[in-house]
């Protein structure tokens, strides 16, 4: 593996993957499909603490790249839209290849590349009204917080580690059904 990029640009395309990956796990149907994309949260992980000054074994980022290939085989599995999925797999594959290769598009690319996705997904998947805009204000926020990257990168890698991880939780809730309650056992 070449030496690491230590960038916002890095942070930019690792929060992009992992707060959109949100919805691929929570669409995960069996412990197959979930331990495929532990795996591939395992590599985007490993971006965020490669960026805050740990070394990464190049193994742990090989396996995420082909957790996010095989991945990509389960779209019916997964209940997603096939073309929600392939725009997933492409964000999360540069996120690595950033990381790994020093090989990715720029900020404007990433961002305009996820709310593609996100269309795929708000169009498809009952729910998911509002994902796009939601997309959106992330990418600003995102944004806003790496303003703050030549100051103090540190801090700056925290608090978007930190946000992406709350959007991620709400890239969950597009696609897991509220939960019913049987009329027949309510109070």
């Amino acid at each position: 593996m070449q030496g690491p990029v230590h960038d916002a640009a890095s942070a930019h395309h690792a929060s992009v993957a992992l707060r959109i990956g949100g919805a691929i796990f929570a669409a995960c149907p069996d412990d197959l499909l979930q331990s495929l994309y532990y795996r591939l949260d395992g590599g985007l992980s490993a971006v965020w603490r490669h960026l805050r000054g740990s070394e990464i074994h190049p193994g742990v980022v090989r396996a995420a790249e082909e957790a996010n290939r095989v991945l990509g085989t389960q779209a019916r599995a997964l209940r997603l839209p096939e073309e929600f999925l392939r725009g997933y797999q492409c964000l999360a594959g540069a996120a690595l290849a950033r990381f790994t290769r020093h090989e990715a598009g720029t900020r404007d690319e990433t961002g305009a590349r996820a709310v593609e996705a996100v269309g795929f997904l708000e169009a498809g998947v009952d729910g998911a009204e509002g994902a796009v805009a939601f997309e959106r204000s992330c990418q600003a926020a995102t944004d806003s917080l790496l303003e703050g990257w030549a100051v103090d990168p540190l801090s700056t890698v925290r608090a978007v580690r930190r946000e992406t991880g709350v959007w991620a939780l709400a890239y969950q809730r597009f696609v897991t059904p509220e939960a019913v309650t049987d009329p027949d056992t309510a109070d």
